[in-house]
C-alpha cells in the first residue's frame, strides 16, 4: 500500500480529536436521532397543534441532527480501521475507500437502534463493509456484475467448508465473467466467433420490466403479511434493502437473537409464503 498522502495524514489526525462513545452514549444519541427524525417527519406532515408545539418539534429536530453529527464524528476511526484491511485496487486510493465507508457509516447511524442492546461497532461495520465492497466491485471488473451477486459470492465463501475448496458451478461462472480478456480473442476452435458475438445486451426488454414490477409487487405483499421483526430478518437475509445478503449469524447480531433463532424464523416465514395461495403469481 502506498504511503498516506499529506491530506490523509491531516484527516487521520483530525478525526483522532473526537472522543469515542460509551455504550450509554450510543443509546442516548441513537434515541435523540430517532426522536429528531420523528419530529422532522411530523413537521413536514403538518402534524402539530400550535406554534408552541412546532417550536418543540424544531428543537427536537436540531437536537437529533447534532446527535447524528457527534455519532458520526466519533466513529470515523472505525471506518479507517475497516478500510485499511482492504487491498486497494489500482484505480482507487485508500482515501476513496474511506470516503465510501463514511457513506456507509452515515447510513448505519441513521438506522441504528440502541434499544436492542448491541454495540454500534458491530452493526456499523456491516454497513461500512457493504459500502466499500460495492465501490471495489464497481472498479474491479470490466464486466459489471450486480452488487447482490458479489454479495452472495462473498457470503458463500465465508460459509464454505474449508475441506471443500472447489468452486461451485455458479462461482466458476462468475470467476470466468470477471476475468480480464480481449473481446477480439476467438472463443471457438475455428476462430469464427469472438466475445463480441456472444455478449448479450444489458438493456432490459419490455417483458423484463413488466416481470420485475410484478415480482416486486408479490414481494411487498408477502412482507406485509409478516410480523415486523420477522420481516426485518427476511429483508436482511435476502438483501432487499441494500443488495447485501447476510448470514444467519450476522442477522442474529443485528436483531439481537441467536443464529439458529434467525434461521428458524426465516424458514417458517418462507414456508408460510409458499403455502399462501393469495401469493401465487398466477392468481
Amino acid at each position: 500500500m502506498n504511503a498516506p498522502s499529506n491530506t490523509l495524514n491531516i484527516y487521520l489526525n483530525d478525526i483522532g480529536n473526537h472522543d469515542l462513545l460509551t455504550k450509554a452514549d450510543e443509546v442516548e444519541l441513537a434515541e435523540q436521532i430517532r426522536l429528531g427524525k420523528e419530529a422532522s417527519e411530523r413537521m413536514e406532515a403538518g402534524e402539530y397543534r400550535d406554534l408552541q408545539e412546532l417550536k418543540r418539534l424544531e428543537r427536537s429536530t436540531k437536537k437529533g441532527l447534532r446527535a447524528k453529527e457527534r455519532f458520526i464524528l466519533s466513529n470515523l476511526r472505525l471506518v479507517v480501521s475497516v478500510a485499511k484491511k482492504y487491498p486497494v485496487p489500482g484505480s482507487l486510493s485508500l482515501e476513496d475507500l474511506i470516503q465510501e465507508g463514511n457513506i456507509g457509516l452515515e447510513h448505519a447511524v441513521e438506522k441504528f437502534d440502541g434499544r436492542k442492546g448491541f454495540k454500534f461497532s458491530t452493526y456499523g461495520t456491516f454497513w461500512i463493509r457493504q459500502a466499500i465492497n460495492r465501490l471495489i466491485d464497481q472498479h474491479s471488473n470490466l464486466i459489471r456484475i450486480p452488487a447482490d451477486t458479489h454479495s452472495a459470492l462473498r457470503r458463500q465463501l465465508r460459509e464454505a467448508d474449508v475441506s471443500s475448496p472447489e468452486l461451485s458451478q455458479e462461482m466458476r461462472r462468475i470467476n470466468a465473467l470477471t476475468r480480464v480478456a480481449s473481446l477480439d480473442v476467438p472463443i471457438d476452435t475455428d476462430g469464427g466467433k469472438d466475445m463480441h458475438a456472444v455478449v448479450p445486451s444489458l438493456d432490459p426488454s419490455p417483458d423484463d420490466l413488466v416481470n420485475e414490477w410484478h415480482n416486486q409487487e408479490l414481494v411487498t405483499r408477502a412482507l406485509n403479511k409478516m410480523k415486523p421483526k420477522v420481516r426485518e430478518m427476511v429483508r436482511y437475509r435476502f438483501g432487499l434493502d441494500d443488495g447485501v445478503e447476510k448470514t444467519f449469524r450476522e442477522i442474529g447480531d443485528l436483531v439481537g437473537v441467536s443464529a439458529e433463532s434467525a434461521r428458524r424464523a426465516v424458514s417458517k416465514a418462507l414456508a408460510s409464503i409458499a403455502a399462501d395461495k393469495s401469493l401465487d403469481p398466477a392468481s
